[in-house]
């Protein structure tokens, strides 16, 4: 803790008799300056005692502090000030998370009406305080997963004391039976390894290595060399395909991004120490927009209202056999996005790995289960040369 320091200022006739009776009664002077009629010293705070008990005729005024006693008295004096500042900013911080409005953006009625029901149902609504962003998403997700044959896509933003929400409709298409003739044919190379004909004549077998645009299921339906009919071939083809994908990893990686996830603190300053108002869960790595509400550069304290967004910061160095599996992992995550339901990767290989100056590049051999299944019409004149 800063020592307590005292400038007092003393004015009379005859100021060095005085000072030498400070003395005799043992007061310690930590400076002294001499002005014309009057003298300047400084004294601890015990000292300081010691003087105001002194009985004397010499004017004794206080002029300067020093140390922890200055911002204790700055405190005391502008208490009134201070408190009600802090009231009204912790009631504008309760105003500022109180929703006053909550709007539903889309054409029909209809729709308009099913959300406001459903967010009725989450009390998220007028003159309520505004929920997380957690519970955000929360809701969100239950609303879609309550009306999965209406709603296709719902988004709720905030901004300021209001709440806008954005929904689209789910558009069912009710699509035509096909009933054009085809055939069930190869979407790319590879060897079948599963067969699922709903319709249509097999003519590949399990095994078999097809090529991109051979036929599997055909739309004619033959008795020996004879078409006998010809049908809209329908099923699923699954073949082993292969794939080489190249993936690049940095030896030392460094990312930052934001969560998507934000809010408003009231934050005091004292000392050049920081304290939050009423943030329970403050965010580890955050990006902070602030707003200065009260400062004073006499009073050591600042007031402020920030902006604060959650970041999500990675900063991690790999030996060479972690960047190998991360650039492994990364390979697998570049091609499953291209594989969809049923689909999977049966094998792999690592079959050439390049160290940079700081990343290590990956090429890795894929065989995988897929769906080939592609269509091709057939055609009026094929059917009649067939037929003949």
């Amino acid at each position: 803790m800063l020592n307590s320091i005292y400038e007092v200022k003393i004015e009379g006739r005859d100021i060095r008799r005085f000072i030498k009776t400070l003395y005799k009664r043992k007061i310690e002077l930590l400076n002294i300056n001499y002005d014309d009629d009057s003298v300047y010293i400084k004294v601890d705070k015990d000292n300081y005692k010691k003087l105001l008990e002194i009985k004397t005729t010499y004017e004794i005024t206080l002029t300067k502090l020093y140390g922890f006693i200055k911002y204790k008295y700055l405190l005391k004096q502008y208490s009134v000030f201070i408190i009600n500042i802090l009231i009204g900013f912790m009631v504008l911080f309760f105003l500022s998370n109180v929703i006053m409005d909550v709007e539903v953006v889309h054409r029909k009625d209809e729709i308009r009406s099913l959300i406001y029901k459903e967010l009725d149902r989450y009390n998220l609504e007028k003159y309520k305080l505004a929920i997380p962003f957690s519970k955000q998403e929360e809701i969100v997700k239950n609303i879609l997963d309550n009306n999965k044959d209406k709603l296709e896509w719902l988004e709720i933003e905030r901004v300021g004391v209001k709440y806008i929400v954005r929904v689209e409709e789910r558009i069912i298409n009710h699509i035509e039976k096909e009933d054009k003739p085809r055939h069930v044919v190869a979407k790319k190379d590879g060897i079948i390894m599963h067969i699922d004909a709903a319709t249509g004549e097999i003519v590949k077998k399990i095994n078999d290595y097809v090529k991109k645009g051979d036929i599997i299921i055909s739309g004619n339906i033959s008795k020996g060399d004879e078409v006998k009919n010809t049908v809209v071939a329908d099923g699923n083809v699954y073949a082993e395909v292969w794939y080489t994908v190249t993936a690049t990893m940095p030896l030392v990686y460094k990312e930052e991004y934001t969560t998507g996830k934000s809010k408003k603190t009231l934050n005091i300053s004292i000392f050049n120490h920081n304290f939050s108002l009423f943030d329970f869960f403050p965010y580890k790595h955050k990006r902070v927009n602030e707003t200065v509400l009260v400062k004073n550069n006499i009073l050591p304290i600042k007031i402020s209202f920030n902006k604060e967004e959650e970041l999500k910061v990675i900063d991690e160095v790999y030996t060479y056999e972690e960047a190998i599996d991360k650039a492994l992992d990364l390979a697998r995550e570049k091609l499953m996005v291209k594989l969809g339901d049923n689909e999977k990767i049966l094998f792999e290989k690592k079959l050439k790995t390049i160290q940079n100056n700081s990343t290590i590049e990956l090429t890795v051999f894929f065989k995988v289960y897929e769906n080939i299944t592609s269509y091709q019409e057939i055609k009026e004149e094929a059917i009649e040369e067939e037929g003949e």
